[in-house]
C-alpha cells in the first residue's frame, strides 16, 4: 500500500475513533444524575424559580428525551460549541472559553518539553547506546532509570526547594518563580497593561494569544516576557526530565539492538567509517521503536501536566480539569476529557505516519 493511501485510511478511521471518543463521554456524563449536569445553568439571585430554572435548563440539553436522542443533542451541542457552564473558584463561565482561555499554556509546556527532550535524548542516547557496558553507559541507565521512576509531583518539589524563589526564608540558589505564570511585581500597578485581563476571580489572562510570554512580546513588554520566561522554566524542566527519561531509555536500548544486526556488521567488514555506520545505519533504525512510544509517552505526558499545573500553580487545561473535578462541575470534566481524548487520537495518527515516513515498510 502507498503512503499516501495509508495516510488517507488513517484519517478516515479518525471518524469512528472520534464518534467512539464521543460516545464515551457522553455515557460517563450521563450516568450522573440531571440536578448535577444543571447546576451550571441556575442562577441562585435570578427572579426565576430554580425548579423552572433546571426544567429549561433539561430542555434545552435534551435530558428528557430517551438516550439515542440525548446523544443527538450532545453531538449538535459539540460541533455548535455549546459544552456547558461551569462556575469554580478558578474559573466559572462557558467550558469552551475556559479551555480557549487556559488551552494555550499546557499547548505550550508540552511543547518546550517535548522538543528539549528529544534535542537531549537523541544525541545522548546515541552516544551511550554505541558505546553498551561503558562507565558513560552506566550512568545515562541509572539517570534513565531514577527519573523514570521518579513522582512527577516529588521532582517539581525537589526543584522548588533547590531551584525556587522563596520568600520567607530565603535561598541562595533561587532565581526562579514557582507559583503562576508570571509575577504580578513585574507590572506597574499604577499603569496595568490593557492586553492582561483580570477576570472576576482573580486569574489573570492575556490577549490576543491567551500566553502571557508570547502577548508581552507582542506588545512590547518585555519586563513582564521576561517573568513569564522564569516561570516556565521550572515545570519545563520537570516535565523535560520526566520524558527524558523515558525517551533515552528507548533510544539506548534501540541502538544496542541494531548495532548487533547483519546490515550493520557487513556495513563495517566493507570499512565504512564507524561515525557513518552510527549515523546512517544504527542510530535511524533505533529511533523506530521509539517513536512508536511516543504515543504513549505523550499520554504520560498529559497526566504529567495536570501534576505540574497544580504543584506550579500554572493555569492550564489541567488545573483548569481539575479544578471542575474537585468542585464537582461534570461538564468542566467532560470537556477537557473530550480534550485530552482528541489530543492522544491526534498524536497516535501523527506517531503512525512518522513511523511510516521512516519505515518504508511499514503499511497496514
Amino acid at each position: 500500500m502507498e503512503l499516501r493511501y495509508y495516510i488517507i485510511r488513517r484519517l478516515l478511521l479518525l471518524i469512528p475513533t472520534i464518534l467512539g471518543l464521543t460516545v464515551l463521554t457522553f455515557l460517563l456524563m450521563r450516568a450522573f444524575p440531571n440536578y448535577q449536569l444543571v447546576q451550571g445553568y441556575i442562577n441562585p439571585h435570578s427572579s426565576i424559580p430554580v425548579s423552572v430554572q433546571m426544567l429549561n435548563a433539561e430542555k434545552a440539553l435534551g435530558l428528557n428525551y430517551p438516550p439515542p436522542v440525548q446523544y443527538i443533542y450532545y453531538l449538535k451541542d459539540l460541533f455548535l460549541g455549546n459544552w456547558g457552564q461551569m462556575s469554580t473558584t478558578f474559573y466559572s463561565g462557558p467550558v469552551l472559553r475556559g479551555i480557549e482561555y487556559f488551552f494555550p499554556n499546557t499547548v505550550q509546556l508540552a511543547i518546550f518539553s517535548i522538543i528539549l527532550s528529544i534535542i537531549i535524548a537523541i544525541p545522548l542516547g546515541t552516544y551511550i547506546g554505541a558505546r553498551p557496558n561503558t562507565a558513560a553507559d552506566q550512568a545515562g541507565r541509572v539517570f534513565s532509570l531514577a527519573f523514570y521512576a521518579m513522582p512527577t509531583f516529588w521532582l517539581a518539589l525537589i526543584l522548588q526547594i533547590i531551584l525556587g524563589q522563596d520568600v520567607i526564608y530565603g535561598n541562595p540558589f533561587g532565581i526562579f518563580p514557582i507559583q503562576g505564570s508570571f509575577q504580578p511585581t513585574s507590572i506597574n500597578p499604577l499603569h496595568p497593561p490593557s492586553w492582561l485581563i483580570n477576570t472576576q476571580l482573580g486569574t489573570v489572562l492575556s490577549s490576543p494569544t491567551h500566553l502571557i510570554l508570547i502577548d508581552a512580546l507582542i506588545h512590547g513588554d518585555f519586563a513582564v516576557a521576561s517573568s513569564a520566561f522564569m516561570s516556565l522554566v521550572l515545570p519545563v524542566v520537570t516535565l523535560t526530565l520526566t520524558l527524558l527519561a523515558g525517551i533515552l531509555r528507548f533510544v539506548r536500548a534501540g541502538m544496542v539492538d541494531a548495532a548487533s544486526q547483519e546490515y550493520v556488521k557487513t556495513a563495517r567488514s566493507k570499512g565504512v567509517p564507524e561515525r557513518l555506520v552510527i549515523k546512517r545505519h544504527i542510530r535511524k533504525n533505533a529511533l523506530i521503536p521509539t517513536v512508536t512510544v511516543l504515543g504513549l509517552l505523550f499520554a504520560s505526558l498529559l497526566g504529567g501536566v495536570v501534576t505540574i499545573e497544580y504543584v506550579f500553580g500554572y493555569p492550564g487545561i489541567g488545573l483548569f480539569g481539575l479544578n471542575a473535578v474537585l468542585q464537582n462541575q461534570i461538564f468542566g470534566v467532560m470537556g477537557t476529557t473530550l480534550i485530552f481524548g482528541l489530543i492522544l487520537v491526534m498524536a497516535n495518527l501523527i506517531v503512525d505516519v512518522v513511523y511510516a515516513l521512516i519505515d518504508p515498510r511499514i503499511r497496514y
